[in-house]
């Protein structure tokens, strides 16, 4: 299944019906990551956005940074 994701807006494919064959299976995310994960965003993250929280690139414990993709975009510039 075709999805968007929240966070950047990339297409990817979500492989809910497979679930050890989508690309979320292969990322390890610590429990508070997750716990963010699921009360930040609606619905399945890409596998680069999934990599990056992963990575601690994500700032998921600083609650002040409301929209990610703005305060990442803001940084890269």
């Amino acid at each position: 299944m075709q999805k968007v994701c929240p966070r950047c807006g990339a297409t990817f494919e979500c492989m809910y019906n497979d679930i050890l064959q989508c690309h979320c299976a292969s990322v390890r995310l610590s429990p508070e990551q997750y716990a963010y994960l699921k009360e930040t965003y609606p619905d399945c993250l890409c596998h680069a956005c999934l990599t990056q929280l992963a990575a601690g690139n994500i700032p998921y414990i600083n609650k002040s940074r409301e929209n990610d993709k703005e305060s990442i975009d803001s940084e890269q510039r």
